[in-house]
């Protein structure tokens, strides 16, 4: 069993502004953290600090060896694929199951073979979803997941998410602006402060 992901001292700096300011932390293995806090104070960053797509100041521990699966604020979606396609393209042979089921739990089956153009942004946002899901992998990065998405069916993706994650003891660590999502969803939630602090 892993011991979780630690933060000691991780602080990041953009042409001379503090984004993150000696930040430590640990992330519960097996739990959902919800990382919130006002725009433009190192959300996003810290997630990139973690996958190791930026680099910082400090020391990040628990990240060695992991498959992460990852939804970023855009969908990623490539233009010329149907949605099963990019589906695909990111989980490999053998995987048809999972990529079925992914589907069908962003309520996407009857979309499967549209091109991204095809759909809705609050459709691309499942798609990009029924990808993390479908791919596994043994962490989920979630940069704002549920953006785009109507009240309703927010509240219907997000609760059949969460479900599969407490049920798999999964470790999530999302990021989100609504602190009513974060005290539903969330073990824990943790706020970064103005200045990129705890």
């Amino acid at each position: 069993m892993r011991d979780g992901i630690v933060l000691s001292g991780v602080s990041k700096t953009y042409e001379g502004k503090t984004v993150l300011q000696d930040v430590s932390f640990r992330f519960e293995e097996g739990k959902v953290t919800a990382i919130m806090g006002p725009s433009g104070q190192g959300k996003t960053t810290l997630l990139k600090i973690l996958l190791g797509l930026e680099d910082c100041e400090g020391i990040v521990s628990g990240m060695e060896g992991r498959r992460p699966a990852v939804v970023f604020q855009e969908s990623r979606l490539l233009p010329w694929l149907s949605l099963k396609q990019n589906l695909e393209l990111v989980c490999g042979p053998g995987k048809d199951r999972e990529i079925t089921e992914a589907l069908a739990l962003m309520e996407l089956t009857d979309a499967a073979d549209k091109k991204p153009s095809e759909l809705s942004g609050g459709m691309q946002r499942r798609a990009a979803l029924a990808r993390a899901i479908a791919y596994g992998g043994d962490i989920l990065v979630l940069d704002e997941p549920f953006t785009g998405l109507d009240e309703a069916l927010k509240e219907r993706i997000a609760g059949k998410l969460a479900a599969q994650w407490r049920a798999e003891k999964k470790t999530v660590l999302f990021v989100t602006h609504d602190s009513a999502e974060a005290k539903e969803y969330a073990d824990t939630i943790v706020k970064l402060n103005e200045g990129g602090s705890l």
